[in-house]
């Protein structure tokens, strides 16, 4: 509900405060990014490090259902900005900047909206970081879900003999950070516990992967 409230008072901008009645017979643009969550809710697949959705998606819609008037590029951007949002509340890896191409179709029925997606890696900005206590440096967590371990293939990859080649995931969720196990041999602990389920971060909490220790801050 609060995500329909915010994209539906960003959009009001987009059409210039009209009214949605100038949608009559057409598609409102809260109505597209609602029926666009729900079709990549569909595409989401299984990653190393969890649930991840295409971020570089193609949205078809027929002509008669799009408003003519409407800023295409603009109603693109705030669709993008309402599947990152979206995203991140239910801890969907995204893998990259998630970016919305709008098209229109005339073999798209009138009513539905179709869409494909693809995966391109790209660079997210840090949401949280975790600092080395031993001043090395920090390392940071940009997705939703974070693989970490010593393989070059982690998001955050620390490079110690104790920790596991896929040690840990460190995610978000709802406003929530967390972080979970997977199985390491040497354990990953939160101030000073090992976990065995998934623990709650907050700002402060120490973390040590085998025995490499952290700090968790948000940014």
């Amino acid at each position: 509900m609060r995500l329909a409230r915010e994209l539906e008072l960003r959009l009001e901008r987009l059409v210039d405060g009209a009214s949605a009645a100038l949608f009559r017979g057409r598609l409102h643009p809260v109505e597209i990014a609602d029926r666009l969550i729900r079709q990549v809710d569909f595409l989401q697949f299984e990653s190393i490090a969890g649930p991840q959705i295409p971020n570089q998606i193609e949205v078809r819609l027929s002509p008669a259902d799009l408003d003519p008037e409407l800023r295409i590029g603009k109603l693109q951007h705030e669709l993008a900005h309402a599947l990152t949002v979206t995203a991140a509340d239910r801890g969907w890896r995204t893998g990259g900047p998630v970016t919305v191409v709008v098209t229109t179709d005339e073999a798209v029925p009138r009513g539905l909206l179709e869409c494909e997606g693809k995966e391109v890696p790209g660079v997210l900005p840090a949401w949280a970081q975790l600092l080395a206590q031993d001043g090395s440096g920090a390392l940071d967590f940009t997705d939703n879900r974070n693989l970490i371990g010593r393989e070059l293939d982690c998001d955050v990859i620390v490079s110690v003999p104790a920790v596991s080649r896929y040690h840990a995931i460190g995610g978000r969720d709802l406003g929530a950070a967390h972080i979970d196990d997977l199985s390491s041999s040497n354990g990953t602990f939160v101030n000073g516990s090992r976990i065995t389920e998934r623990a709650n971060l907050l700002p402060g909490d120490g973390v040590v992967f085998g025995d490499a220790a952290f700090t968790y801050r948000p940014v």
